[in-house]
């Protein structure tokens, strides 16, 4: 968190009144006819950093394949105005899945950082419509998927060339001729919930489907990135990286390519 200091200045002139003032950007200056005295706070970065990503997966989602190739097909035979079901391979499809996560680190030294993340994400697909059917009745289909993860891990941080410098930056020339490329590798623990309701009848009497499906996962993953470290001032970096999730169950769901967005934030301390 940054911290500011104020520092009230006063001047004595030989003259009909006095004046106080106090300067911006934590800097004041006591003046009288001879020198000039700078009483601004000296900061620097500490080695500790926070930083909020936000984590757009790619993930496989084969168990969802059925729901494609056997649920949809019926369902229009049966009823040919009924839509495909949503899921969440939809979502992925369409880049909508983005998991946030936050952590802290540690700098060990310009190439080398240590840090710890945890995130969670989830949410509800609901497709319900009803339609005309080839049996003359209506076909109602009600299709629901609920998928929860949360997560937490460990990780390092290698900067071939070292961490990017950082300092007040003119233009956006500046800060990309600063930044840096890294890599990283971490293990992640999950806990994963899924949860499916499906109905199907041919209104008002003739009940063909009403399935409730619930399942839930402990699993570890080990997750590689490669990235850039674009500095933005003295504190901040704007982070992206591209990289892949391992998982040691389950992989057929879970392993996902990832695309990665993240802003960073060092502490200070004074010098």
């Amino acid at each position: 968190m940054r911290k500011s200091a104020f520092f009230i200045c006063v001047g004595i002139f030989i003259s009909f009144f006095s004046q106080a003032e106090m300067l911006e950007n934590n800097k004041c200056r006591m003046t009288n006819s001879k020198d000039t005295i700078s009483l601004e706070p000296d900061f620097e970065n500490s080695q500790w950093f926070w930083f909020i990503s936000l984590v757009n997966p790619y993930p496989k989602m084969e168990s969802e394949k059925p729901v494609k190739e056997l649920f949809d097909p019926i369902m229009g035979f049966f009823a040919p105005d009924q839509r495909p079901v949503k899921t969440v391979s939809d979502f992925r499809d369409d880049h909508l899945i983005w998991a946030p996560h936050a952590g802290i680190g540690y700098q060990i030294n310009s190439k080398w950082s240590i840090t710890a993340q945890g995130g969670g994400e989830g949410g509800k697909i609901r497709t319900k419509q009803t339609h005309p059917s080839i049996l003359f009745m209506p076909l109602h289909t009600d299709f629901e998927i609920k998928r929860m993860a949360f997560y937490t891990g460990v990780g390092v941080h290698f900067s071939p060339w070292g961490s990017p410098y950082h300092k007040d930056f003119e233009n956006w020339k500046e800060r990309l001729k600063a930044t840096r490329p890294y890599l990283s590798a971490s293990t992640t623990y999950t806990y994963a919930t899924y949860d499916a309701k499906v109905k199907v009848k041919f209104l008002p009497f003739l009940h063909l489907v009403d399935l409730n499906l619930s399942d839930d996962w402990h699993t570890v993953s080990f997750d590689t990135n490669i990235g850039f470290e674009i500095p933005l001032n003295k504190r901040d970096e704007f982070v992206i990286s591209f990289g892949y999730s391992k998982f040691a169950r389950l992989q057929e769901d879970f392993d996902s390519f990832t695309f990665t967005v993240e802003y960073k934030r060092f502490l200070q301390k004074k010098k």
